[in-house]
């Protein structure tokens, strides 16, 4: 007999760089009934890696990490894997981390001095589709939100007025601005995801921009969403 919904055992992928993190996350992992620590990442390449070959159901990601950090890792893993759910935990809660990881595509955002029993809540939450965030980022996301405070939190450069956005670009934009990987743009606009892709590459150009979070930044600050 196949198992329940319910009973299914979750398949974690642990990813920080500081190796007693993992193992201590890892042996608290073995005492919770329903979990599974399938591997183990030291930063964010080799989480890339282990994500396709592993298919965790959850990742926990940390975000300053050697080689490639959290942000760009999740960017990548929720554009291959959409599917596979992504909970931030980090000891940071800077500015430019929780966005980036929202704007990555990330389904939550912890602290690390969340409690054992809450963490597990809370993956449970991710897990079933739900999203989460911890109430100190919450409070941070709303003032973020506020397009006089973003504008201070993340600089931006003005939108050129010669290089108008398409309407198509516009829409990705916006799309982008509200946490979209970009395997779930081409999903919504039944495009393919190098279709997609580019017309990233060409958004960032057109507006100035080095990555997700700096166009997520401006759209919002725009008033887009």
């Amino acid at each position: 007999m196949s198992e329940s919904v319910e009973q299914k055992t979750m398949k974690i992928l642990l990813v920080d760089d500081h190796t007693l993190i993992r193992r201590g996350m890892k042996g608290q992992f073995t005492l919770q009934p329903g979990f599974s620590v399938v591997g183990e990442a030291y930063d964010g390449a080799q989480a890339i890696e282990l994500a396709a070959q592993l298919q965790p159901d959850v990742i926990l990601m940390d975000i300053d990490m050697p080689v490639m950090d959290g942000i760009t890792a999740t960017q990548q893993i929720k554009s291959d894997h959409p599917a596979i759910r992504i909970l931030a935990l980090s000891a940071f809660d800077g500015d430019t981390q929780v966005m980036g990881m929202l704007a990555a595509g990330a389904d939550g955002y912890c602290l690390k001095t969340i409690e054992w029993e809450q963490l597990i809540a809370v993956i449970q939450l991710i897990f079933q589709g739900g999203a989460y965030l911890d109430p100190r980022i919450a409070q941070k996301v709303s003032r973020m939100f506020k397009p006089s405070v973003v504008a201070q939190a993340i600089p931006t450069p003005e939108l050129p007025q010669q290089q108008i956005l398409s309407p198509r670009e516009l829409e990705i934009l916006k799309l982008i601005a509200k946490g979209n990987s970009n395997q779930e743009i081409a999903n919504q606009l039944y495009l393919s995801l190098g279709t997609i892709k580019s017309y990233v590459r060409m958004l960032l150009n057109k507006l100035s921009v080095d990555d997700r979070v700096q166009a997520a930044a401006l759209a919002i600050r725009e008033g887009l969403i």
